[in-house]
């Protein structure tokens, strides 16, 4: 199981920041708790969607808190 908000490997090898179904506003918009995160993060960052832990197929990358695209 992968923890919120912790950088780790994911399902495919790469390096990836995983975040709960629940930050997720819309399919463009994350809550106020993983924008505070990426004040820290400068760089674009690939992410992978987890449910519960449990890593989904949904990935993207978030530059400056802003999903700036889904794969």
């Amino acid at each position: 199981m992968k923890k919120d908000l912790t950088f780790g490997t994911d399902c495919r090898g790469d390096d990836a920041l995983f975040i709960e179904r629940k930050h997720f506003i819309n399919e463009w918009e994350l809550d106020l708790e993983v924008n505070k995160f990426f004040q820290q993060i400068l760089s674009p960052t690939f992410f992978r969607v987890i449910y519960d832990g449990i890593e989904s197929h949904s990935h993207g990358w978030i530059e400056n808190g802003e999903i700036i695209q889904w794969g």
